[in-house]
């Protein structure tokens, strides 16, 4: 007799089992339409599922894309459901195990999932990203704060872009290049900011310029001057024109003064036919509404000829023979008069010169004196004075007591000899 261990019959039965159920298999796969049916337990769902991108690197915009998904599941995959997730909904796009991308935009960046199906169920992939590079294609500039920018205050700009990958930004002030980043401050803002700036948004694969944006600072009246037109000399009977210049913003309001009186309004004074009168110190005021500054003053000083020339005689009242006399020539002609000329009764000979002319006054020197003056526009004269004088008191006191005496002795005289 034989003697045959328990473990020893389990492994020859296992080996017997297995060798039969080769055998089957291999007869069915000859005779039966589906081996599923004969051995339901090799039946799986989709395993491994899982989604490849091609080609592999970096995918600009404008290149073409294949996504596909890759499943063992038993039986076969039926059916792939692809999803896009859009922030954080998830919506689905398309089915079969490739999707083709041509021609891709930044739109279809975004991360993507597949679902393999087959009769024993589903499964999903993980997600896979997709990045579309592109150039910037949307640039902006905001102003903080918005409203009016007044002199003194912080303007900050910001620009906006859209690029992948990140963008760099440049800004600019005209065509010159001021600073660079996202934001661009300016602290303590003055006249001098105001302008047109904009910014570059670029990365490696191109760069666009934002629309121009337009600082308007505000700020008083800083500088303020007169100009007078025409320049030089100023006639009288011409026309004159002041204007006033002034750099305030918003646009200045412009008041004239001569000495400390208002006189007019507007960037311009004109004085049509001007006189002597107009002559004086003008000057004007430039204000806005954030303040007010003057100009420095003017002088006009109209020239005009000599208009009243008389003669003024020193000592006033009677004059006594042999007394000093002094003849004062005035005139109010611009510039002042530049030769005094004296003439006696009507003579074309000249008696002296001077403004002022003095002399003995006696008979012969007694008579019509008048001035002639001469300037620059010409000679005026003068209306005649008549210089007299009365005799001298002593002389007259002489006579009259001569005669007195005189008289008083031919009456003795005459009593004496009709006495004897």
């Amino acid at each position: 007799m034989f003697c045959v261990s328990a473990s020893l019959l389990v492994s020859v039965i296992d080996s017997v089992s297995y060798l039969i159920i080769i055998v089957l298999y291999f007869n069915c796969l000859m005779f039966c339409d589906n081996l599923m049916l004969v051995f339901p337990w090799f039946l799986d769902p989709p395993k491994n599922v899982s989604v490849s991108i091609s080609p592999s690197g970096e995918i600009v915009e404008g290149s073409s894309v294949t996504l596909t998904c890759s499943s063992d599941g038993n039986p076969p995959v039926q059916k792939y459901t692809w999803f896009k997730k859009v922030y954080k909904d998830v919506q689905q796009k398309w089915t079969g195990q490739i999707y083709s991308i041509t021609n891709i935009r930044s739109a279809d960046s975004g991360e993507y999932q597949c679902m393999a199906t087959n009769t024993q169920g589903s499964r999903y992939s993980e997600y896979k990203s997709l990045t579309v590079l592109h150039p910037p294609k949307s640039v902006s500039v905001s102003i903080s704060p918005s409203g009016e920018i007044v002199e003194g205050s912080s303007v900050t700009l910001t620009c906006s872009s859209d690029g992948n990958p990140p963008v760099e930004y440049t800004w600019y002030k005209g065509s010159s290049s001021v600073a660079t980043g996202k934001t661009f401050t300016l602290n303590k803002i003055s006249s001098v900011n105001s302008g047109e700036y904009k910014c570059r948004s670029s990365n490696k694969h191109g760069e666009k310029y934002s629309d121009t944006v337009t600082l308007n600072v505000l700020y008083p009246p800083k500088s303020v001057s007169v100009s007078i037109s025409p320049s030089g000399k100023i006639v009288e009977g011409s026309s004159v024109t002041l204007t006033c210049s002034s750099d305030g913003n918003p646009p200045v309001e412009y008041t004239w003064y001569k000495g400390s009186s208002s006189v007019a309004t507007g960037k311009t004074f004109t004085i049509n036919k001007i006189s002597s009168v107009n002559s004086g110190e003008y000057k004007c005021r430039s204000s806005n509404k954030h303040g007010e500054k003057y100009s420095d003053t003017v002088t006009l000083n109209v020239l005009y000829p000599s208009k009243s020339v008389s003669v003024s005689i020193s000592p006033s009242g009677e004059i006594v023979e042999g007394s000093s006399v002094t003849l004062t020539c005035s005139s109010d002609g611009n510039p002042p008069v530049q030769k005094y000329t004296w003439f006696k009764d009507g003579g074309s000979s000249p008696v002296g010169s001077g403004h002022s002319y003095s002399f003995t006054l006696d008979s012969e020197s007694s008579g019509q004196y008048y001035c002639e003056v001469q300037d620059e526009h010409g000679s005026k004269i003068s209306e005649a004075v008549l210089l007299s004088f009365k005799g001298n008191p002593s002389f007259t006191l002489y006579m009259i007591v001569g005669v007195v005496i005189g008289c008083v002795g031919l009456i003795l005289v005459l009593v004496i000899l009709f006495i004897w």
